[in-house]
């Protein structure tokens, strides 16, 4: 179904206020998964998934663990190896189910992946007490997590390997990280993407500052100087060959799950390191609390509804606000109709998560809804926010009494 554009932003978008000139943020005095020194930024989280396999050597015969509650993206770069993706449980509040995980442990698993989900950093020194056992290797999805700790430990820093996002923290096009002491030289050596693709990354990234009013005055000018972008990149394509040209980017940047093969072994771009190099990480780790902590309180009382996580923990840095909701067919479409940026994580699972495989991952695919709580969010925008979906649960349960 389509939806109309969401009237406040999804996801961070470039701002004045985000934006630190004077020094190099890498890492910042939060824990972060820049503060690993041995780092690589990639063009895609999944594709340094798929690099963290590769490495490791998986291949046909191989058996990679994934927890059930998933997006494709941590699918398929397991099958792009040629191996078997064998499923785990998760609980109801998206720990993992040690038991289970344990138990699907054999002779042909080489890896499991284990992810922190919406922010929330999981306790994962059981799975590396078994990986050290059992000699498997550890792939740490922090997709979810770019900053935050647990007990003192780092982001970042329990795995062989950990993976990142960059799209979903910081205002960029394109990016992930991708951390380990084992990273060959073959992988830093990767090409960055071709020059179409780098200005093309640079012009989004702007684009979409200016389509929500940011960037002040030097963003009007830039809307100006820019209206005929959408034209001049009809013409570049029409006159070049696409596949060739190096403009097309992998399907992350367009909000697919999809791994490109052509994409895996490719750098980020330049300006989006740019931008996540001059970041104000401190100002992202207290707004995104701050946000998360209003959003708790003004939707504690709705209806049908119950935030997923009873609290906000020291160290975690959310990646969004998760609402456990009842009823979701009351009010999903309402509130995307009404322009709320929300989106489902997991929302299609592998055809083989079933009941019987993880009940658990099931129901949270169908009721969990994902409200964003990032550093850019105005104070207008996030009233406006939570007005619209207190509203819109109140004339879904006026309306279920009828």
């Amino acid at each position: 179904m389509d939806y109309p554009k969401p009237s406040i932003p999804l996801s961070p978008v470039l701002s004045w206020p985000g934006l630190n000139l004077a020094k190099d943020q890498n890492g910042g005095t939060e824990h972060s998964i820049l503060a690993n020194r041995h780092l690589i930024h990639v063009s895609s989280g999944r594709s340094a998934i798929a690099l963290a396999l590769e490495e490791t050597g998986i291949a046909a015969g191989d058996e990679v663990l994934v927890p059930a509650f998933h997006c494709e993206s941590m699918v398929s770069p397991v099958t792009w190896r040629g191996a078997t993706p064998v499923f785990y449980r998760v609980k109801g509040n998206t720990e993992i189910d040690l038991e289970d995980l344990a138990s699907k442990v054999n002779g042909k698993t080489k890896v499991i992946v284990a992810a922190h989900y919406f922010g929330f950093i999981q306790n994962l020194h059981p799975i590396v007490e078994l990986c050290k056992e059992k000699n498997l290797t550890l792939v740490e999805d922090c997709a979810h997590a770019f900053f935050g700790s647990r007990g003192g430990k780092g982001v970042g820093s329990w795995g062989d390997f950990a993976i990142a996002s960059s799209m979903k923290f910081f205002p960029v096009y394109d990016g992930g990280i991708l951390c380990s002491k084992k990273i060959t030289s073959r992988i830093r050596g990767m090409d960055a993407p071709a020059f179409p693709f780098q200005i093309k990354s640079a012009i989004n990234v702007l684009q979409n500052a200016t389509n929500y009013e940011r960037l002040g005055i030097t963003g009007r000018i830039f809307k100006l100087l820019t209206d005929g972008a959408e034209s001049i990149w009809r013409l570049i394509k029409k006159l070049t060959d696409r596949e060739h040209s190096g403009i097309a980017g992998p399907s992350s940047s367009g909000g697919g799950y999809s791994l490109d093969e052509s994409w895996i072994h490719r750098q980020a771009s330049w300006f989006s390191k740019l931008i996540i190099e001059h970041q104000n990480a401190e100002r992202i780790v207290a707004t995104r609390r701050k946000n998360y902590i209003r959003l708790q309180q003004a939707l504690a009382g709705l209806t049908n509804a119950r935030p997923l996580f009873e609290h906000l923990p020291e160290g975690v840095v959310p990646l969004v606000f998760p609402l456990y909701v009842e009823h979701p067919s009351l009010t999903f479409s309402a509130l995307k109709n009404a322009g709320v940026p929300i989106w489902r994580f997991g929302e299609y699972l592998d055809p083989a998560i079933t009941e019987s495989v993880c009940s658990n991952s099931v129901d949270l695919s169908a009721h969990v809804f994902q409200f964003p709580c990032h550093q850019e969010l105005s104070e207008n925008e996030l009233n406006w926010m939570i007005e619209t979906v207190v509203a819109t649960f109140a004339k879904a349960r006026s309306e279920e009494r009828m």
